[in-house]
């Protein structure tokens, strides 16, 4: 092989390597455009190379014709890369950048037709000798392929340097702090371009016939080629230490933000450990004012066995008030973490009305259930935490109904707030109801009106309920009964936290199984 067609050979590799290299870099970072736009660019640029190979290797004229229409195709490319990568790097969109990819197309489709190249010597001679060039079968453009060499060394010329001209106007209109180019960069960019640009034109005269040389655009593009690199690869550093800046700055807000979140937090629940204290000390004063007294009537030798009989009472029914607002307390202190499986809906609300039922004793006997289950027949829970959710339910609804009165229990589908299905567990009474303001705070804690009401009993309701992925409703009118409605999931759901872990003695740390076994 000549050494002509190696060193040729050579700078086509180069151009393959930057195409190969820069779209790789653009698959990586596809929101900046430039870098798609160099490799297409290489590209095109190590076609229009490999074109002068085949061309210096042609012997007849139809593989001097094929050579030079590649040639024809990689230039039409180049120009409209070049216009493309120059508009992406200052960040001026406009529609002359289009005009040149139509007018490139235009070409492709010309020079597909055949209408821009021909075997045989141009009709007039060169007028320069500028440098030897090498000996092939002779091709001149047709009379059509001159008027379009003309177009061809003047439009993405113009646009350019159009471009160009307005170059510091778009970039501060455009370039975002740390991608800009830096002045002497720009310098850089417009030196390169020029010496790429003439040379184009200098092959464009070259191939018209009216100048005897060598093709310079594949060699002086490499000065183009290589300043560019050194640009992006700059802006690509300058733009990693940016975002690293910008990282560090994010993370030292966030430090901020999070110790902030953690003071107000702290705030936050100091002070509910302080309400919560001041509920606690008034809900057990009671009950210890009652026993000290029932302790002082005692140790009176005095006291006659009635009355001693009926302070020991006293003191048995102040205890077991204590130990249910601690046994309360606790459940609605500690974490309600369901352990969800599917259960059906009849027998979960029947042992709970008969749980409820039993323990209420002969005040229940007056009160008759009612059951309307036509809902879907299945609700996926924790059976021990809704069985105890639901039996409050049913506590409360029979305290409302003193006299006695009918509870009906009756289940509908529904939709979650989650859009997904649900079943609604519903329990009206026949009671005495609740106004407005008492159906308000129904589920605040300890808010009762009862004496011997802890007041967690609907609270703890409402936790376990949403801790299903459910809601809790009540519609109540005073002296007209009250509804309590419990929705949960008929299937399985996201928002139903995972299983909770074991303790030390394989114990499940839900609040309600642990509590009872304590």
């Amino acid at each position: 092989m000549a050494p002509l067609a190696t060193l040729i050979l050579a700078t086509c590799a180069v151009y393959a390597y930057v195409c190969a290299y820069y779209l790789l870099l653009a698959v990586r970072r596809r929101t900046e455009a430039e870098y798609l736009a160099f490799g297409l660019l290489g590209g095109g640029l190590g076609l229009y190379t490999f074109s002068e190979f085949l061309l210096v290797q042609a012997e007849t004229d139809a593989q001097a014709v094929r050579a030079t229409q590649v040639g024809s195709v990689a230039l039409l490319l180049v120009s409209a890369f070049v216009v493309d990568f120059v508009a992406a790097l200052i960040g001026r969109e406009n529609r002359l950048r289009t005009g040149v990819y139509v007018w490139a197309l235009s070409g492709l489709l010309f020079n597909g037709a055949g209408l821009l190249w021909e075997p045989g010597a141009p009709p007039f001679g060169p007028f320069l000798e500028l440098l030897p060039a090498f000996d092939a079968p002779p091709v001149r453009p047709t009379a059509f392929g001159y008027a379009y060499l003309a177009m061809g060394g003047t439009v993405p010329v113009a646009v350019i340097l159009w471009m160009l001209r307005s170059w510091d106007a778009s970039e501060k209109a455009a370039a975002a702090p740390g991608f800009s180019v830096l002045p002497a960069q720009r310098k850089l960019v417009v030196g390169t371009l020029v010496i790429a640009l003439a040379a184009g034109v200098h092959d464009i005269f070259v191939w018209a016939g009216l100048v005897r040389s060598f093709r310079l655009i594949e060699h002086a593009s490499l000065f183009f080629v290589f300043g560019m690199s050194y640009l992006l690869l700059d802006r690509f550093v300058r733009t990693s230490h940016a975002l690293g800046d910008r990282t560090s700055e994010l993370r030292a807000a966030y430090d901020a933000l999070s110790a902030k979140q953690h003071s107000l937090v702290r705030k936050e629940q100091l002070a509910a450990v302080g309400e919560l204290s001041a509920v606690i000390a008034h809900e057990v004063r009671n009950p210890l004012a009652v026993i000290k007294n029932a302790v002082s009537g005692l140790r009176r030798t005095t006291l006659a066995a009635q009355d001693r009989a009926t302070l020991l009472s006293i003191l048995d029914e102040e205890t077991t008030r204590l130990n249910r607002l601690m046994h309360d307390l606790l459940a609605y202190a500690r974490p309600v973490l369901p352990q969800a499986r599917e259960l059906e809906t009849r027998d979960l609300l029947r042992r709970a009305v008969e749980r409820a039922t039993g323990a209420a004793g002969e005040s229940a006997e007056a009160i008759e259930v009612v059951y309307e289950l036509d809902g879907p027949p299945h609700v996926f829970g924790d059976p021990e935490l809704l069985r105890h959710a639901l039996v409050n339910v049913v506590e409360n609804a029979l305290q409302a109904m003193p006299e006695g009165g009918t509870l009906t229990v009756s289940t509908y589908p529904v939709t979650l707030e989650t859009g997904g299905p649900g079943v609604a567990l519903s329990f009206t009474d026949t009671g005495e109801g609740m106004d407005t303001m008492v159906r308000g705070k129904a589920t605040n804690p300890f808010f009762t009106t009862r004496p011997a009401g802890t007041g967690l009993g609907l609270a703890i309701v409402e936790r376990v309920v949403k801790n299903h992925g459910g809601y809790v409703t009540i519609e109540s009118a005073h002296g007209a009964g009250t509804e309590v409605v419990l929705a949960l999931p008929s299937e399985r759901t996201s928002l139903i936290p995972l299983p909770p872990p074991e303790g030390p003695r394989g114990r499940r740390l839900s609040g309600i199984t642990e509590m009872e076994t304590s």
